[in-house]
């Protein structure tokens, strides 16, 4: 037919039934790509399979029009496929069992699509994918077989090129005989309707608006809570109250800090069953705890656990807990908002009370090192500081000298030092107990009250810094009793000389020294030298190793009591080689060592020497 110009032909226009689009792969491709950054992967998936089962119905419903042969219309299913301009070509093979002409009674087939428009636009505008994307192909093959064959057939695309597989290859079932494997990719051919989508995205999104409305009322309650004032309790009760979630706040042992919303023997029972879980789990790693970094969910037989850490300066230093038991709802996915606020509000607080703490600790340690060294004029200006420091310097008191040496070497992190003592004072603090804790000459050294209660308590505070700082080996050596504090290098000298006398136990005081103490009090180093140059002088002249060896034999074996058995257990020595040690210690300083008042004099003087640092056994 001629237009009016004559020469344009005018279009055919189809006024009922379905209408033909003709489009470019690369106009469909901005399309398809449109609808999945809109809808998301999931539901373009749907879209795209429900628009190519349409077409393939469509497709085969004007097929039958010419042919009523099923064999006939099975055979036209890649020229149709072809037209449509979806694919380059196709292979395919089928296996079909007949009941009559004209009736299937089972088909299944398998075959690849060659140059898959779907599979290149899909790389072009998204890039690899993690699965099959070639929806509309299979769509089509699903509702066209389908249509022709009266039965409901469904083609899965098994691997493509677009997911990096060398084809886009495709298998056809009967519905019932794909069985379970094909449930989850039925639900994409039922269409939902739009209203009830957008009602229930609208429902989605309101909750959502409500939920984030919650947490920020929450945690602008906590963030008022911590300005004005409230503890780490407050925060807790108040995150219950809020909330009605039992909650609790504990430090890297899941030791308890506070908690709220249970009592205290369910929460003991809970805390003892999730220790005894996590130490099973973590027996292989021989570590007895695990350190979580991130928010975690925790199960053991009678609880969940919902846990966060509480993060100060980049460290972990304790966790947040939200405790869900067995007969309760678990709703834990909705409330890892608020258990991180809780952690953010309890790091604001500890952070503060960290700073606050470690500059009172800096001050009591400056103090104390001022004090041994003499720069304090009067004994009523340190009296006076003392009370400033929360310290009464007035009354008695001990001076102790910590040692800390890991394997044997003597060099010493400074950072190490800075954790032991911020640990060693944050204990006390916690135990009510005051005291000035400083360092001098590479030592710990504490000055204690003699009615702060902590010497009785000294083993408590070595057991605390060997579980947290486990990789030293410590010592502790206490003074007598002083009584004036301007004597304090007099006690600080006991307390060293303590300190190097602690050879078998960790913890030994001054008055324990005895007649060894009362020498090296009396400041006759010089004489007590001259006494041990002139006993044990053939010692003396060996080469290093040598003597070392000797001189620690003779001290065991003396302090043993002459008990040859022991001395080789301490020394882990054969009776031959013991032996040969004593007679050659006999030999080179002329000494009959099982005489009772000469090996008493030796041990003497061992021990002086031992004290005065002279000597390291």
């Amino acid at each position: 037919m001629k237009g009016n110009s004559g020469n344009l032909l005018e279009p055919n226009y189809i006024e009922e039934g379905n209408k033909k689009i003709l489009t470019t792969t690369g106009a469909f491709g901005l399309l398809r790509k449109g609808i999945i950054e809109n809808l998301g992967l999931k539901r373009s998936k749907g879209f795209l399979l429900r628009y190519g089962w349409s077409l393939g119905v469509s497709n085969a419903e004007e097929a039958m029009l010419t042919s009523t042969s099923i064999e006939y219309l099975i055979n036209q299913a890649a020229v149709l496929h072809l037209s449509t301009g979806h694919i380059g070509d196709v292979q395919s093979e089928r296996f079909i069992e007949w009941v009559d002409s004209e009736n299937i009674k089972t088909i299944s087939g398998k075959g690849k699509w060659m140059n898959s428009f779907e599979a290149q636009e899909h790389l072009k505008h998204h890039g690899k994918s993690d699965m099959p994307v070639c929806h509309i192909l299979t769509g089509y093959a699903s509702g066209y077989m389908s249509t022709i064959c009266k039965k409901s057939l469904i083609v899965k695309e098994i691997s493509c090129v677009a997911k990096g597989d060398p084809e886009c290859c495709f298998e056809m079932k009967l519905q019932e005989d794909w069985g379970l494997e094909i449930q989850e990719e039925l639900k994409f051919y039922h269409e939902i309707n739009i209203i009830e989508e957008l009602e229930y995205t609208y429902e989605q999104l309101l909750e959502q608006r409500n939920y984030i409305d919650k947490v920020s009322k929450f945690h602008k309650k906590l963030t008022e809570s911590i300005s004005n004032g409230s503890n780490l309790q407050d925060i807790a009760d108040s995150t219950f109250g809020l909330l009605k979630i039992p909650i609790s706040i504990e430090d890297l042992s899941f030791q308890k800090i506070v908690y709220a919303g249970m009592e205290e023997d369910e929460y003991s029972r809970l805390s003892k069953e999730l220790k005894e879980s996590l130490i099973r789990k973590n027996r292989k790693n021989n570590k007895p705890l695990p350190l979580f970094k991130e928010t975690t969910r925790l199960k053991t037989e009678n609880q969940e656990r919902l846990i966060t850490p509480i993060i100060v300066q980049k460290k972990v230093i304790g966790y947040c807990t939200f405790l869900y038991l067995k007969e309760t709802e678990n709703s834990s996915e909705n409330n890892i908002m608020f258990i991180e606020r809780v952690a953010n509000a309890a790091s604001l607080y500890l952070l503060n009370e960290k700073t606050s703490f470690e500059a009172l600790e800096k001050m009591k340690g400056y103090f104390l090192e001022q004090i041994l060294k003499g720069q304090y004029s009067s004994r009523e200006e340190i009296i006076n500081r003392g009370r400033y420091m929360g310290v009464d310097l007035e009354t008695p008191f001990y001076i102790a000298a910590i040692d800390y040496k890991e394997n044997g070497k003597t060099a010493k992190d400074s950072n190490d030092y800075e954790q032991i003592l911020e640990s060693m004072a944050k204990y006390l603090d916690i135990q009510g107990y005051k005291a000035l804790i400083g360092q001098y000459e590479g030592k710990i050294i504490m000055l204690i009250p003699e009615l702060s209660n902590i010497l009785p308590n000294m083993e408590r505070v070595l057991k605390h810094i060997e579980t947290t700082h486990s990789f030293y080996n410590y010592k502790i050596g206490i003074s007598d009793k002083a009584e004036e504090i301007e004597h304090v290098l007099e006690h600080l000298d006991e307390s060293l000389i303590s300190l190097r006398m602690s050879t078998e136990k960790k913890i030994i005081h001054f008055k324990d020294l005895g007649i060894v103490g009362i020498l090296i009090n009396s400041k006759n180093v010089s004489g007590i030298k001259k006494i041990a140059k002139q006993e044990l002088g053939p010692l003396y002249k060996l080469g290093e190793g040598k003597q070392k060896e000797l001189l620690k034999t003779l001290y065991v074996f003396l302090s043993n009591g002459g008990k040859l058995q022991q001395t080789m257990d301490d020394l882990s020595l054969s009776m031959s080689g013991l032996m040969y040690r004593i007679n050659k210690i006999e030999n080179l300083i002329n000494k009959d060592l099982r005489d009772s008042s000469q090996s008493y004099q030796l041990l003497l003087i061992l021990d002086s020497l031992l004290a005065l640092g002279e000597l390291e056994i």
